[in-house]
C-alpha cells in the first residue's frame, strides 16, 4: 500500500505528539513519585531506585500510598510488584481494595477472580473475594463463596461470621442468628457478632440481649462498641445511672469517643441536669468538631436556657455541617422568626 505524502506526514506529526505526550506523562509521573513530600514514602523511593527489581518495596510503597488515600499511585506501585512477581496474593488483595477505593468495583471483582485462578483454594482470598461480593450487595454471590469456605474449612469462624452478615441483609433473622452464634461458639474473641447478636435479641425485646453484650465487653474489655452497646442498651431500658457509669468510662477511655458524649448529654437532658447536659455537649463540639448533633443539642440547651443568640449560633453551626436535618432546620427557623 503506498501512503501520499500528506498522509505520511500527518501520520508523522500524530506520532510526534504521541512521544511527547508519552515522555511528558512518564516524567510527570516520575516527578510526582519522587517528591512525594512523605518521608516514609521518599526512603522507600530511594530504596526502589537502588533496586528496582525488589517486588517487595513496590509493595511497601503501595501500601503507604493507600493509606494516605492515594489510590492511582498505589494502583501502579502494585501493577509493577506484580509484574515482577505475579504469584503474591497479598499484591492482588490490596490492588482490589484499592481499586474499590479508586470507584472502580468491577476491576476490584477481576483482581479477586484473577488470584483464584491461581490458588482456587486459598481461604483467604476466598474470604476477601466473599468480603468484596457482600460490599456490592451481591449477597447470594457471597454466600456460594463462604460455602465454599466453610467446606474448605469447617471451622472458619470469620466464614460463619460473614454468612451471619449476609442472611441479615437478606433479612432471614433466624438464619443469620444462627450463624452469627456458630461464630462466637468457634472464636469467643468476635466482639462484633456479641454486639450483633445483643442488638438482634433486642429487637426481638428478648432480656438475653444484655448478656450478649456483656459478652461483647468480655470478649474485649477495651472495645468501645462493646461498652456503648451495653450502655446504650441499659439507656433504653430505664437504668440510668447505669449508663452514665458506662459512658464516663468510655469518655475516660477514649475522650475521641462522640457518641458517648452526646448519649450521656440527652440522658443529663431527661433527668433535668441542664448545666451537665451543657457541658457534655460543649465537650462534644470541642472534640468532634464535624459532628453536627454537638451544635444543635448545644443549641437546644441554651434555647432552654433563654439564649437566644447563642443558641441561634449553634443552630447555624449545626446547619452547615448538615443541610438535610429537619430537626436542623425547624429550630433554625422557629428561632430566626421569634
Amino acid at each position: 500500500m503506498i501512503i501520499k505524502p500528506y498522509r505520511l506526514r500527518y501520520i508523522l506529526n500524530l506520532a510526534l505528539v504521541l512521544l511527547v505526550f508519552i515522555i511528558s506523562c512518564k516524567s510527570d509521573v516520575s516527578k510526582g513519585l519522587d517528591t512525594f513530600g512523605d518521608q516514609e514514602i521518599d526512603a522507600i523511593t530511594n530504596q526502589i531506585n537502588t533496586d528496582p527489581k525488589n517486588a517487595g518495596l513496590y509493595y511497601q510503597r503501595a501500601q503507604k500510598f493507600y493509606e494516605k488515600s492515594a489510590y492511582d499511585n498505589a494502583i501502579l506501585d502494585l501493577r509493577k510488584a506484580m509484574s515482577i512477581d505475579s504469584l503474591n496474593p497479598d499484591f492482588y488483595h490490596l490492588l482490589s481494595d484499592a481499586y474499590l477505593d479508586y470507584y472502580n468495583s468491577k476491576e476490584a471483582l477481576n483482581t479477586m477472580m484473577k488470584v483464584l485462578t491461581i490458588y482456587p483454594e486459598r481461604v483467604p482470598s476466598l474470604l476477601k473475594l466473599a468480603e468484596l461480593k457482600y460490599i456490592l450487595e451481591d449477597y447470594d454471590g457471597s454466600i456460594l463463596t463462604l460455602n465454599e469456605v466453610v467446606r474448605l474449612d469447617a471451622q472458619n469462624a470469620e466464614g460463619y461470621f460473614m454468612l451471619g452478615m449476609n442472611f441479615r441483609s437478606l433479612g432471614d433473622k433466624v438464619r443469620a442468628m444462627n450463624a452469627y452464634q456458630t461464630a462466637v461458639e468457634m472464636d469467643s474473641g468476635l466482639t462484633d457478632a456479641w454486639i450483633i447478636l445483643g442488638e438482634m435479641y433486642e429487637e426481638k425485646k428478648d432480656p438475653k440481649a444484655l448478656k450478649y453484650y456483656e459478652s461483647a465487653i468480655l470478649s474485649n474489655p477495651k472495645s468501645m462498641q462493646a461498652l456503648h452497646a451495653k450502655a446504650f442498651y441499659l439507656q433504653n431500658h430505664g437504668d440510668i445511672p447505669g449508663a452514665q457509669k458506662l459512658y464516663r468510662e468510655i469518655i475516660t477511655t477514649d475522650k475521641s469517643y462522640g457518641d458517648a458524649y452526646l448519649n450521656s448529654g440527652l440522658l443529663y437532658l431527661e433527668t433535668d441536669s441542664i448545666v451537665r447536659a451543657y457541658e457534655q455537649f460543649d465537650l462534644l463540639t470541642g472534640v468532634v468538631p464535624t459532628n453536627y448533633m454537638g451544635y444543635y443539642m448545644r443549641g437546644v440547651v441554651n434555647e432552654k436556657l433563654g439564649k437566644k443568640t447563642e443558641a441561634l449560633k449553634d443552630y447555624e453551626s449545626a446547619y452547615n455541617l448538615n443541610k438535610e436535618d429537619k430537626r436542623v432546620q425547624d429550630a433554625l427557623e422557629v428561632l430566626k422568626n421569634q
